[in-house]
């Protein structure tokens, strides 16, 4: 079912004075004090809609930037990039500057940053990398954001300047923890795992009784697995069935078909992927426990809980809830990481 709009415009908010940012590689989140913001992590260019939007279903949004030597893009992001033939995602350990931060800038100005001026006001910024890139990228990635600045639109709307002023770099999951809505277990250890498309993030805090999680820097890493797994046995799965490869940008409208018990029309024919799903999940979520565990080594018996983060936390959390010490889903385990971000980038005036 469509929703028949025109010239749908986006929510006015107000100005929102800093931004924490998840740009992962399956979602991009954003958390301001007005708003939350998510969207698949997909580009596309922008080609004018011959209907003149009498189908447009609300899903998606057209970006366009301008930059201080006149250089305007414009390109479609989330689930309108989606619903294009040359929707670009990013599978390098190191997302490409221009993917990344129009997705960025994107995400800032639906949260709220950004100013009309005539004076405008920079805003601030923390991000997150995975712990496997953190100590390689995180200095370059600061000082990049540091220099970003542009006019932003986003489906039509005002167009507002985002600058950023102090912009903090975390690792990937520690967000979960700097949220501060976590129980300490008092005297024991805490894990936190960060379950992303492409990495999960894994670490380990011990507290000693005193409230104060101390991580413990051998037993934090990440493991290049994820969501992308499933994805990949599910397009190995349809390409046996019907001799075709599946495109990426439709992974992971497969995934939510599989979960739904709708089988995929292709050929004439109707594609079930549910038994393979489900198959998948298991498989996948045991490596990522075994993963972790091994990570943790002796330490993981003492583990008193383990907290579940990331998109695919939902995705795979009723498997990786017996299989984890203690484990259970943060609230809010897709914005856990961008809440922690806002909250330290809050406090760090």
């Amino acid at each position: 079912m469509f929703a028949i709009q025109t010239n749908p415009q986006p929510m006015s908010l107000a100005a929102a004075k800093a931004v924490g940012i998840d740009v992962g590689y399956g979602f991009v989140k954003a958390v301001s004090p007005v708003a939350r913001v998510s969207f698949p992590s997909v580009v596309a260019p922008y080609i004018e809609d011959p209907l003149s939007g009498l189908f447009y279903d609300g899903t998606g949004h057209r970006v366009r930037v301008r930059k201080a030597n006149g250089e305007v893009e414009e390109k479609l992001v989330g689930e309108a990039a989606l619903r294009s033939l040359a929707a670009t995602a990013t599978l390098s350990r190191e997302k490409p500057a221009s993917l990344h931060d129009l997705m960025l800038l994107a995400a800032a100005y639906l949260a709220g940053a950004g100013d009309k001026g005539p004076f405008p006001k920079q805003v601030d910024l923390a991000v997150g990398l995975p712990l496997a890139y953190f100590r390689a990228q995180k200095d370059a990635l600061k000082k990049r954001l540091e220099g970003l600045a542009a006019w932003v639109s986003v489906d039509g709307g005002e167009e507002r300047y985002i600058s950023f002023g102090k912009v903090l770099v975390f690792p990937q999951g520690a967000g979960v923890v700097l949220a501060g809505d976590v129980v300490l277990p008092g005297n024991g250890y805490l894990g936190v795992v960060d379950v992303g498309t492409y990495t999960i993030d894994y670490l380990l805090f011990e507290d000693r009784g005193d409230g104060v999680p101390r991580p413990l820097p051998e037993a934090c890493g990440s493991l290049e697995a994820g969501v992308n797994l499933l994805h990949r046995a599910l397009a190995a799965e349809f390409q046996r069935q019907t001799g075709a490869p599946l495109a990426p940008s439709m992974y992971q409208e497969v995934v939510e078909d599989a979960l739904a018990g709708r089988p995929i029309h292709y050929a004439g024919k109707d594609i079930h992927l549910e038994e393979k799903l489900l198959k998948a999940r298991r498989d996948v979520a045991q490596a990522i426990a075994q993963g972790v565990l091994a990570a943790w080594s002796s330490r993981a018996s003492f583990v008193a809980m383990t907290l579940l983060a990331g998109g695919g936390a939902c995705l795979f959390g009723e498997e990786l809830l017996r299989s984890l010490p203690g484990a259970r889903v943060a609230k809010e385990p897709l914005f856990a990481n961008a809440m922690g971000y806002l909250k330290m980038v809050c406090n760090n005036d």
